[in-house]
């Protein structure tokens, strides 16, 4: 019905006015129309986030395209912009609904539609310009009822996948159903998906509607729209299009940002999708009306279904929303009123009345439990169960077995007084297996694969705990064909595989698929999955072999079983195993370049030449986003062919979409295969072809083989490639190419001014540089991961794995600035030889730290890090013995005259303890002293003994040091012995409310005050920093013991005559431009604000780029991340922006600080001393005071500077900050009086003469 011709490349940044069409063929009747509700309200989210939305609708590639912008609302400030966007000739309509809703606009906008399909989107979000006519592809060839697709969440940090959305689109499904594909129920958005218009108003006259009544006050308008049409067009519909690709980016806006919810009621996903306004039970008190708001949608869905679909269908929503949405907002139930429970029970109750019974027994048991008690209204007992489910103790709760069943030991179990039932309890499908692939490879003409296996809660502790079983089964699971396995002891499924561990099992396993066995597979079937039957003390489970751990388990090579006859093991989406079986593949046997096109020659075979009159090389790109297909040229021999790619027609799509989506440029794949008529046969590049890089301007073309064989070509920036490394002791020398094949070294590769190899953590922040040497298209680079330069001390990587990428350095000129990191790749010759280990006894650090480098599964390096523990010291089963056994063992032997320190539980040489251990220092006293270091992440002074964190002697020091000093909280375990003394110098002043002060502590155990009554008991002293604060920590910790109000050492540092010189060398050690101004800005972390149990948001409010506008010429601006926040800072602009989140001492900060901006961070008594400006950027100041907190004094009226809400306050308070300083002139001076009375450079000597007066 429609054709177009190619797209053209859109590579300038994005125009101020809307641009011209792309040009198309167009055919007389519409194939889609997109449906866009705009008001004044999508452009409060900022005209530049509506305009680059629009903008992408405008670069789609379907040709017959209309987009209605309907305007809805107040729509005052958008009127204009729509107009000049809807001007003859464009495709955009403007459609007119005053005084709508969002939800009334989209209807609104579908009764104006005139296309054949139809779909809907918000302004602000981007639909990269390949979306619709992936979709309309899709759904031309398979007659399914809708298309929907993969989403990604967008910010000003980049995109990232959303973690609602990851499960169901791993893998192109055509015309499947949301009962045979269960994680589909998080599939809600409106955004991603393609609808048949008859299908559509199919389902509109079912009842489903874009329209509902209006939402309770303090709803958000059209909240749950997408589960009033989403959901009831995946439960109604034949046929669904599943397509992996992603289609939609959703911006992370105002409180779609700050929404934890997850879509499917997991606890595993991020909180990307579902009804954003709801917030996270975790996240806010409930409100009444929202109470109503959802349960109403929730059930009205549910009758919806019973009228309209299948009972199977209402079974599953049933259990999604008990599971998810309800629960979501059940765990919110401690932080509300007795009007929101009531309204809760009475509403949920009814709700409930509807759900069969075998819906609720196959829940979850915690979530039997808490139904269980919300039926019965039984409000203590669920408060209790909440603070259970949200702390550590839910994930620490074991299995008990009573008769042939097993139960977990939830509150209330066997309680009589509670009376809950034991079946509340049992276990079913949460005894779900667990599997990790470790190991596929040949070896004397079998496939064998190995890994570890077991059922959640059940460990084989003994052999006969656990049988296996293992079968072949075709993609159809029709057919099964045994294999041999066997159990393998193997140590614990956490720890890894080493015979020291702490704890072994039989958890490991053994398969092993006999060439012969493969052979006559192949004549029944040409894919086959392995999987693994387990039978545990009476439990049967099925489970398929799967989810490899990162290294060469994810690259399985090929291999020829016959002549002919080839066996490729690969990973499907979901991280399956799928040995695919073929015979003769096509396979290239040549490439070249001319400079416009790659020339690849090569041969059919099989299929393929039985058709190679139709036969033509299809590239795809994105699981087929993007699909070009050039024809097959005959020549001389047997099945010979040839065909051109034009290196254009595979950058103009890929171009179009990176300016689209404003995404930086990065190595694309296009995969390869024969298409035949409806076949699509493998392609791959013969065994013993090398493979080739080819430049394209200031990128790259390479031709490249995956581990399947498979050809793969390869399109962006030039890669830098590892061709050798070797370990020299404790250094990595690593060494390859930087160019392509035709030129001695790729133009403008690595950039004018060089390049740093760059080892990026993978799951936190962080980030190491070391110099790359440039030659003759060769680099080199020497790295040591036990040493490396951090802040001016040197200590090894910590723990994890680190990806590596290359980074241009930008000229002097500014050329070459804000380029993108490129990922290093490995050469096929260097990663046969990985991994390669450390030597063993390289590292002279105590402990058993491990460095090997590795790969990701493909041909990407990788450094895989240990932490410093032994592997006798890894895992909840040592950590255990070694609290029950070695540190009660300690307290029993002779004390040890020894000061022990504890800053932040290891995690840095600082505050308070190092201030007292200087000043000791300053008086001659060698009074033998030991640190506690966490991962070998801070550097302290030779004289001082290392104890490692959690290592065999941590518990020894704590059980026979003769002094403790610390600033942190203590282990539960921890007892004072006689003759040991214990110094708690805290690490803040009080303006959040603190220990008992805190009635509920999010996160926390239900006997977290009982914990702290007893960690209180242990200290002899606790330091107070004023008089001010003394009364408030006797009364917080009900510590009735000695205070020592002496001020805060760590203060010390601020009035000590090295001050000055410490403060240059502070500049020197962070590159800070001379002349400029610095400004710190150091928020704290937002209890409500995270994305999983001690992983918080960064929640910056603060605009970076509109302050590097304005004082970018004299200023720079160092950000100081809290350290359980773990989001990345934003570097915007050159030499402007400075993450200093792992500065050790935030004193030293201090020093060179000209203005502090912060929020309700203590630090603001600590900055008090220098006299310098404060800024406070209260943003949510009434939530935080009378929701998360609480403060101890009328912060308003005493803070020692001006309170700003919006950025813009905090950049004219810069830009004016001597005015601003001189009229909190008064407000600051008191503040000192009050707070910081004895902080005048004695205070550690305070403190030592107190304690320590006797030592030597």
């Amino acid at each position: 019905m429609w054709t177009s011709t190619r797209p053209l490349a859109f590579t300038r940044p994005f125009p101020s006015r809307p641009l011209a069409a792309v040009p198309v063929e167009v055919s007389l009747v519409l194939a889609l129309s997109v449906v866009v509700p705009v008001s004044d309200r999508e452009h409060a989210r900022g005209e530049e986030h509506l305009r680059a939305g629009l903008e992408a609708l405008e670069r789609q590639t379907v040709p017959d395209l209309e987009i209605l912008l309907v305007r809805y609302g107040a729509a005052r400030s958008v009127g204009a912009l729509l107009d000049r966007w809807a001007a003859p000739g464009s495709r955009f309509r403007v459609v007119e609904a005053p005084g709508a809703t969002a939800a009334e606009a989209r209807a609104t906008g579908a009764r104006a539609a005139t296309g054949e399909y139809l779909a809907f989107a918000e302004a602000t979000d981007l639909v990269p310009p390949y979306a619709y006519r992936y979709a309309l592809d899709s759904l031309a060839a398979s007659g399914s009822d809708f298309a929907t697709g993969n989403v990604h969440r967008v910010n000003e940090l980049g995109t990232r996948a959303s973690a609602a959305h990851r499960a169901a689109f791993t893998t192109t499904r055509r015309g499947v159903r949301i009962l045979d594909r269960p994680e589909l129920v998080a599939d809600r958005l409106l955004g991603n998906k393609v609808f048949r218009r008859a299908f559509f108003d199919s389902l509109l006259a079912r009842g489903a509607g874009l329209t509902a009544p209006a939402p309770s006050t303090g709803t958000a308008v059209g909240e749950h729209e997408d589960l009033r049409v989403a959901l009831p067009a995946h439960f109604l519909a034949d046929a669904v299009d599943v397509l992996p690709a992603p289609v939609y980016l959703r911006r992370d806006l105002g409180d779609q940002a700050e929404a934890a919810d997850t879509a499917d009621g997991s606890d595993t996903a991020d909180g990307d999708e579902g009804d954003e306004a709801v917030a996270a039970a975790e996240d806010t008190a409930v409100p009444a009306d929202p109470v109503a708001d959802r349960v109403a949608a929730v059930a009205g869905l549910s009758a919806f279904l019973a009228e309209h679909a299948s009972d199977r269908a209402k079974r599953l929503w049933d259990a999604t929303a008990l599971g998810g949405d309800l629960r979501r907002l059940l765990l919110g139930l401690d932080e509300a009123d007795d009007a929101v429970r009531d309204a809760f029970y009475d509403r949920a109750g009814k709700y409930l009345a509807t759900v069969p019974a075998e819906v609720l027994t196959g829940l979850r048991a915690i979530d039997r439990l808490n139904w269980h008690l919300v039926r019965r209204r039984l409000t203590p007992r669920l408060l209790e169960v909440l603070t259970f489910q949200k702390s550590v103790e839910l994930r620490k709760a074991r299995a008990v077995r009573h008769g042939l069943g097993f139960y977990v030991a939830y509150p209330f179990l066997d309680d009589p007084a509670a009376g809950v039932p034991r079946s509340v309890y049992r276990l079913g499908d949460e005894l779900r297996p667990r599997l990790k692939t470790e190991g596929v490879a040949w070896r004397d003409g079998a496939l064998v694969v190995t890994g570890r296996v077991g059922l959640r809660f059940l460990p084989p502790r003994r052999r006969w705990q656990q049988l296996l079983t293992a079968h072949l089964v075709d993609a159809e699971g029709s057919a099964r064909v045994k294999v041999p396995v066997s159990s393998v002891r193997a140590a614990e499924y956490r720890l890894p595989n080493v015979d020291n561990a702490a704890r072994h099992d039989w958890g490991g396993f053994e398969v092993v698929v006999d060439a012969e066995v493969l052979r006559r597979a192949a004549g029944r079937a040409g894919a086959w999955r392995l999987e693994l039957s387990l039978f545990n003390r009476g439990l049967t489970r099925t489970v398929p072999v799967g989810s490899p751990v990162q290294g060469p388990a994810r690259r399985p090579g090929h291999r020829e079983l016959t002549p002919g006859l080839w066996a490729r093991p690969s990973w499907t989406g979901d991280r399956t195993l799928l040995i695919r079986l073929d015979r003769r593949p096509a396979a290239v046997t040549a490439c070249s370049f001319d400079g416009e096109a790659v020339e690849l020659a090569g041969v059919l075979g099989g299929e393929a030449l039985a058709g190679r009159e139709r036969a033509a090389l299809r590239l795809s790109w994105r699981s087929g986003a993007l699909v070009r297909e050039f024809p097959l040229r005959p020549a001389a021999g047997e099945g010979a062919f040839g065909v051109r790619v034009p290196v254009p027609e595979l950058l103009d799509g890929v171009e179009l979409t990176r300016s689209t989506v404003g995404a930086a440029a990065r190595s694309e794949l296009w995969t390869a295969e024969i298409a035949v008529g409806d076949q699509a046969l493998p392609l791959v590049l013969a065994d013993g072809v090398d493979q080739h890089r080819f430049a394209v301007g200031a990128e790259e073309i390479a031709v490249k083989r995956e581990h399947t064989g498979q050809l793969l070509l390869q399109i962006g920036p030039a890669r830098p490639v590892l061709d050798d490394a070797r370990w020299d002791g404790a250094r990595l020398l690593l060494s390859g190419h930087y160019g392509a094949d035709d030129t001695a070294e790729h133009p403008d590769a690595a950039g004018a001014a060089g390049a740093d190899l760059v080892l990026k953590a993978r799951g936190r922040d962080e980030e190491h540089l070391v110099p790359m040497a440039l030659s003759q298209g060769r680099f080199q680079v020497e790295l040591t991961p036990t040493a490396v330069a951090a802040f001016g001390a040197s200590l090894p990587l910590g723990a994890g794995t680190y990806h590596l990428f290359t980074r241009a350095r930008p000229a002097g000129d500014g050329e070459g600035e804000g380029r993108p990191d490129v990922r290093a790749e490995i050469a096929p010759a260097l990663i046969g030889r990985l991994p390669l280990d450390m030597p063993r006894g390289a590292d002279p650090a105590p402990g058993g730290r491990t460095v090997s480098l590795t790969d990701t599964g493909a041909d990407s390096p990788a450094l895989k890090v240990s932490s410093d523990l032994l592997p006798a010291e890894r895992g909840a089963f040592a950590q255990r013995r070694l609290r029950e056994e070695r540190y009660p063992l300690a307290r029993t032997e002779p004390l040890v005259e020894e000061i022990y320190f504890d800053s932040y539980n290891g995690r840095q040489f600082s505050d308070s303890p190092r201030a007292l251990y200087e000043e000791l220092r300053r008086r001659g006293i060698g009074y033998p002293g030991a640190w506690l270091v966490r991962d070998g992440q801070a550097a302290v002074p030779g004289d001082l003994r290392t104890v490692r964190y959690t290592g065999r002697e941590y518990y020894e020091a704590l059980g026979r040091s003769r002094w403790v000093v610390t600033n942190s909280r203590q282990p539960g375990w921890f007892e004072r012995r006689p003759g040991q003394t214990v110094v708690q110098t805290w690490h803040g002043s009080m303006l959040k409310r603190i220990g008992f002060d805190i009635e509920r502590v999010r996160g926390k155990s239900r006997d977290y005050h009982d914990k702290l009554a007893w960690e209180v008991a242990q200290w002899d002293y606790l330091v107070s920093p004023s008089p001010w604060a003394t009364p408030i920590l006797r009364q917080a910790f009900r510590f009735d013991g000695e205070i020592l109000e002496t001020g805060y050492p760590r203060n010390d540092v601020f009035h000590r005559p090295e001050r000055h010189a410490m403060a240059e060398r502070v500049r020197s050690v962070l590159g800070l431009p001379e002349g400029r101004k610095v400004l710190l800005y150091a928020p704290t972390w937002r209890d409500d604000k995270y994305y999983s149990r001690g992983k918080h948001k960064l929640d910056l409010h603060l605009d970076l780029r509109r302050m590097y506008e304005l004082l970018g010429e004299d200023h720079v601006l160092l950000v100081r991340r809290h350290p359980r926040v773990v989001d990345r800072v934003p570097i915007v602009g050159r030499d402007f922006v400075f993450d200093v989140s792992l500065y050790p001492e935030i004193q030293e900060l201090f020093l060179v600080t000209d203005v502090l901006i912060t929020d309700y961070s203590s630090m603001m008594f600590d900055f008090a001393n220098t006299g310098r400006p404060m800024l406070f950027f209260t943003y949510d100041i009434d939530a935080y005071r009378d929701d998360l907190r609480g403060f101890y004094f009328d912060f308003p009226a005493t803070a020692p500077g001006p309170l700003l809400l919006t950025s813009d306050e905090v950049i004219g308070a810069v830009r004016d900050i001597d005015a601003v300083h001189a009229a909190h002139a008064e407000r600051y001076d008191a503040f000192v009086r009050r707070f910081c009375p004895l902080d005048d450079g004695n205070a550690a000597a305070r403190l030592a003469d107190r304690l320590f007066a006797g030592l030597t």
